[in-house]
């Protein structure tokens, strides 16, 4: 069984974006955050064995990271043609070292997928932008349709928490904040004066209620 210290550095020596795109949000999810993210789900028995989905999957950080954790099968959605590209030749560094990892990239929307799963790990777009406005939401909705069982980064602010829980609520599902973290994003526009920004994100887990 991997450690958590080594898959975090396994994880850093993965393709990132190549040149982000603001239109889609692409934001790296840090290795860091990722290990923590997967282990909290793992010890909650719901990585191991389990079918997996990673929604928005970018450079398959996530997506990866389960399956070198024991997912049965993992699913990577990503509508971006060159992250997806990005991703399989991740895929092909980890099958290196890695035996036995079983995932299915997929360059589509995510609107488009409908495969049933147990679990949902996911960092999608956090609506910020005009031209992403509530793409969070669209995520999380197709999450409710394929799984019992999500685990979900969104930008921290107390509005969207009331927002997010109501949803989840509505949905038959019961939202709970696991942990607040703060993320480094390399700033990209001449608006952000600094060369970094730090936001807070939540980290949620979202169980169906029966």
């Amino acid at each position: 069984m991997i450690k958590k210290k080594e898959l975090e550095i396994f994880l850093s020596t993965l393709k990132d974006f190549e040149s982000p795109k603001e239109n889609l949000e692409q934001w790296s999810t840090p290795p860091d955050i990722a290990a923590e993210i997967l282990f909290i789900a793992y010890s909650a028995g719901d990585i191991n064995d389990r079918i997996i989905a990673d929604l928005g999957a970018g450079t398959g950080i996530l997506g990866i990271g389960a399956a070198i954790l024991g997912a049965k099968k993992v699913f990577c959605v990503e509508i971006d043609p060159n992250a997806y590209c990005i991703a399989l030749e991740n895929l092909e560094k980890a099958k290196r070292i890695f035996d036995n990892i079983d995932i299915v990239f997929l360059n589509m929307d995510v609107r488009n997928f409908s495969k049933r799963v147990d679990v949902v790990i996911m960092n999608p777009p956090f609506g910020l932008e005009k031209s992403t406005r509530h793409a969070d939401v669209i995520f999380l909705r197709k999450a409710f349709e394929i799984a019992d069982k999500i685990y979900s980064l969104h930008h921290f602010s107390n509005k969207s928490r009331r927002y997010l829980i109501n949803l989840a609520r509505n949905n038959g599902f019961k939202g709970s904040i696991l942990r607040t973290f703060h993320i480094p994003l390399k700033a990209r526009k001449e608006k952000h004066r600094k060369e970094r920004l730090i936001i807070p994100v939540d980290f949620y887990v979202f169980e169906k209620e029966y």
